[in-house]
């Protein structure tokens, strides 16, 4: 019965921790044009980028999620810019990425995401779904202990 008592406080810690996680998001913040820690074109290295508590004044544009914005201008003077930022309002509705080509023949990649702290940097994996699954775990252990 002790077991089952303290499987039970377990689970509602690992709830909570959950939903503390989806409050308050931090993003990278960074612009390529201005950061060379912020690459365009090569791997972009987490451990020389902080991230930013989107809530706070440390965020150029406070938000509920994070973008990542990548733009690539081809021709005679091409460039490549990404920026990482946080986000209060997206263009569209659906999550993931949107592709345009906007003015000029400048081709523009938009994605925003909330799933997990840093989403916008170069990966995409859900770090949220491991304390889900072990919640659920936990669970199911608890239904059997009944």
């Amino acid at each position: 019965m002790a077991l089952y008592h303290y499987a039970s406080l377990l689970a509602l810690l690992l709830l909570a921790i959950q939903v503390d996680h989806s409050s308050a998001i931090m993003c990278y913040q960074c612009d390529s044009q201005e950061d060379s820690s912020c690459p365009d074109s090569r791997y972009f290295d987490q451990r020389t980028n902080a991230l930013i508590d989107c809530t706070s004044f440390q965020a150029r544009v406070p938000g509920t999620f994070c973008v990542k914005i990548y733009q690539e201008s081809t021709g005679w003077h091409s460039w490549i810019k990404v920026t990482r930022r946080c986000g209060s309002r997206p263009e569209r509705i659906a999550w993931g990425c949107n592709y345009r080509f906007v003015d000029m023949g400048v081709y523009r990649e938009t994605c925003y995401c909330s799933d997990k702290d840093g989403c916008n940097s170069s990966k995409s994996l859900a770090a949220s779904a491991s304390t889900l699954c072990l919640t659920g775990l936990l669970l199911l252990v608890l239904a059997l202990l009944r």
